[in-house]
């Protein structure tokens, strides 16, 4: 078959989860005799410093708007347009937002699978607008799609339950990892199950600011490890920044040998935030054998079952007395690195994966 990829900003892998689950799609696709077509922002390869993926398909760019609420709106609306001539069979659009113009490919009679990664729509960076147009994409994606599919059993339950359809659940995924010991971190002075970690974007939804204010005010006395940007919300950054004590460092987004690192030294890895569709980073931290600390949430749950250590609430008294108990128990965080580990190897393997989406992709190419 030969698939469109529509929704990502474009490959390799960098900014967020969406790009990373077109990145392993692709790669696994290739390898069973697909045909990808990945549509990338001109700005994003830049950035990238790679104008070719070099892990199978094709990236196309096409032209887009800079700006935070015109980018991906017209960077989409182009893409819609190119795909037309592509002769491609099933175009994937991921993502609410790149949805509002899944109309396009349908006039032409291409199949569609759409995929919901997260609740964007109830994302706190969003203005009213921003929000409004999120729903009216998830609205035609939900019709003009003829395949959906969600990323987690709660997203699933959602969908199907709003809009009267089929929906299938089809997760995320994780590779098995090597744990590194510990070498090129040091120079952050950091050493083997000495420190915490978080992951990720820094944005308000994933509550880095609930995560730096509990280190202040519960005098958590390790260091907390922030391997992650704010070029999104780069005053929310700041903020976080300035509530952070000297114990609180910020080495900006880390991938490779020193990201397989620091997941693989840290005491916990910590996930304070109150939106997911299913975190990839909670995954990774569990392929690692890593004690993950994250917020009780629906998401949480589909992720790492009931091994995960959770909290509730936004008081730092919460999030700060489920990380204490954690660092003072290092037989009880072994034993529930070992246990998230076994739980993501058996149910979250990308070839896995990729067979789904395989199968989701010949169903909307019959309809």
């Amino acid at each position: 078959m030969r698939i469109a990829m529509i929704g990502s900003r474009g490959l390799p892998a960098a900014l967020s989860g969406v790009e990373r689950v077109v990145e392993e799609l692709t790669v696994e696709l290739t390898a069973l005799g697909h045909e990808v077509l990945i549509y990338a922002r001109p700005w994003y390869l830049r950035k990238q410093r790679q104008e070719a993926w070099a892990g199978g398909g094709q990236v196309i760019t096409t032209p887009g708007l800079a700006g935070k609420n015109t980018d991906a709106l017209t960077h989409t609306a182009s893409a819609m347009w190119n795909v037309l001539r592509r002769k491609v069979d099933v175009v994937h659009v991921h993502c609410a937002g790149p949805a509002l113009l899944s109309f396009i490919p349908w006039a032409a009679s291409l199949p569609i699978t759409f995929t919901v990664h997260a609740p964007e729509w109830d994302r706190a960076r969003w203005s009213r607008l921003g929000k409004l147009a999120l729903r009216a994409g998830l609205n035609c994606g939900m019709k003009f799609a003829s395949a959906v599919s969600a990323v987690s059993l709660n997203l699933r339950d959602f969908l199907a339950d709003a809009y009267g359809r089929e929906v299938e659940y089809i997760p995320n995924g994780v590779r098995p990892v090597q744990p590194r010991r510990i070498d090129r971190i040091t120079r952050w002075g950091l050493k083997t199950e000495g420190y915490c970690l978080y992951v990720g974007r820094i944005v308000p939804e994933k509550r880095l600011d609930l995560l730096v204010r509990t280190w202040r005010e519960m005098e958590i006395a390790v260091p907390l490890v922030i391997a992650g940007d704010g070029l999104q919300e780069p005053e929310y950054e700041a903020a976080c920044r300035q509530e952070a004590n000297k114990l609180v460092r910020f080495i900006g987004p880390q991938f490779g040998t020193e990201l397989a690192e620091l997941y693989s030294n840290a005491a916990l890895v910590v996930q304070p935030s109150e939106l997911e569709g299913m975190s990839l980073v909670l995954l990774e931290a569990a392929a690692y054998g890593r004690c993950v600390v994250a917020r009780r949430m629906p998401a949480t749950r589909d992720a790492l079952g009931d091994e995960a250590v959770t909290f509730a609430g936004n008081s730092t008294e919460a999030l700060g007395e489920a990380i204490v108990n954690c660092l003072n128990d290092p037989a009880g965080r072994r034993r529930i690195g070992e246990e998230t580990k076994q739980r993501v190897a058996e149910r979250f393997a990308w070839p896995a994966v990729a067979r789904q989406y395989e199968r989701l992709y010949k169903c909307a190419a019959q309809k």
